[in-house]
């Protein structure tokens, strides 16, 4: 299991803030893109939710 440093975290709301998913982070990190939402939602980012 990949672990999210602090420093990925960091990075991730970044990106999440600039509009790309959990999903699409997660594939420029080599991980799932749960592992992503998990993380963000901890570090206490508001989520977008899905469409559909």
């Amino acid at each position: 299991m990949v672990k999210m440093t602090p420093a990925r975290v960091e990075l991730a709301k970044e990106l999440y803030e600039q509009g790309l998913s959990s999903n699409q982070i997660g594939k420029k990190f080599g991980i799932s893109g749960s592992t992503v939402w998990k993380a963000l939602k901890r570090a206490g980012v508001r989520m977008r939710g899905t469409a559909g």
